[in-house]
């Protein structure tokens, strides 16, 4: 499915967007980056544009998901977002994901991605349930999810494969729903949000 509509994060420094074919080279990059791999061992080692460009047009019909792309306002590539695992009956729980470029790591663009994408999907799309995954061992996400407010719900024990080893790794998973986003979630990515325009 495709996003209907630009959204602009809080700072202005970013803005989520469909996918488009100028961005399939550097979703092929990001996708088989050492940095990206290190906690999603099944992305395969080598991604390429037209990998991308075929994945992309395969997902844009799929109504269980919307993939986005971050740009900044100049339409530099940040990377890519979305919700996907749209509950068919209902429609109001999905999972959250997010990958950020190497040279956009550690600036706060991750933090202003998703609070401008849950704010959407709580907020305008009116979802009920967030879910968030990421490797046992991905301490920096874990932390990140924790202090954000976000609730660990239980290990998956053997859940994602590494094609290179054959070996299994375990996932945490991270949920929020609505009312824990307005009371909790969106005020701590706000209070982040405001320290990081302090320094920029």
């Amino acid at each position: 499915m495709i996003l209907d509509t630009t959204l602009a994060s809080k700072l202005g420094r970013i803005l989520l967007v469909p996918p488009t074919e100028a961005d399939d080279k550097h979703v092929g990059i990001i996708r088989s980056l050492p940095e990206t791999r290190q906690y999603l061992r099944f992305f395969p080692p080598h991604f390429s544009a037209a990998d991308a460009a075929a994945r992309r047009i395969a997902r844009e019909p799929n109504k269980s998901l919307v993939d986005i792309h971050i740009h900044t306002h100049n339409g530099d590539f940040v990377g890519t977002t979305g919700y996907f695992g749209v509950d068919p009956t209902s429609g109001n729980s999905c999972e959250v994901g997010i990958l950020i470029a190497p040279a956009y790591m550690r600036g706060g663009y991750a933090t202003e991605a998703l609070h401008t994408l849950l704010e959407y999907i709580f907020e305008k799309r009116g979802f009920h349930r967030a879910e968030l995954q990421t490797r046992s061992d991905n301490a920096p996400m874990r932390g990140w999810l924790e202090s954000a407010g976000a609730t660990l719900e239980g290990i998956r024990r053997g859940v994602w494969t590494d094609p290179d080893t054959g070996e299994f790794s375990d996932l945490c998973v991270y949920g929020i729903l609505d009312e824990e986003w307005l009371e909790t979630v969106k005020g701590r990515l706000e209070e982040r949000l405001k320290r990081l325009e302090d320094r920029i």
